[in-house]
């Protein structure tokens, strides 16, 4: 099942290093879509953004920072960050 990835940077390393990990392990049904936060993107509102890099994944999923495991386009995958990194929007 393709994804849609959301990547939210700044002008740094570890945003440039994430994104090309993510590149890297996504699947080609994938779709992958970076913002940055120099222009102040309305979806970084939308998913709380505080820091860069964020992940958002099928607006269900949100990682701060680097994930905990290196990425990989899998169900077993995704099941770990769902389980591990919900996305929990403000009511």
């Amino acid at each position: 099942m393709p994804h849609r990835i959301e990547v939210f940077t700044g002008n740094c390393p570890l945003c440039r290093s994430l994104l090309d990990d993510i590149e890297a392990g996504k699947c080609s049904g994938c779709s992958l879509v970076s913002y940055n936060m120099s222009e102040n993107p309305p979806q970084a509102l939308h998913y709380e953004v505080g820091v860069v890099p964020t992940v958002v994944i099928d607006g269900e999923i949100k990682i701060e920072g680097k994930p905990d495991m290196p990425f990989v386009c899998d169900n077993d995958t995704y099941a770990h960050f769902r389980k591990k990194y919900p996305l929990r929007m403000r009511p």
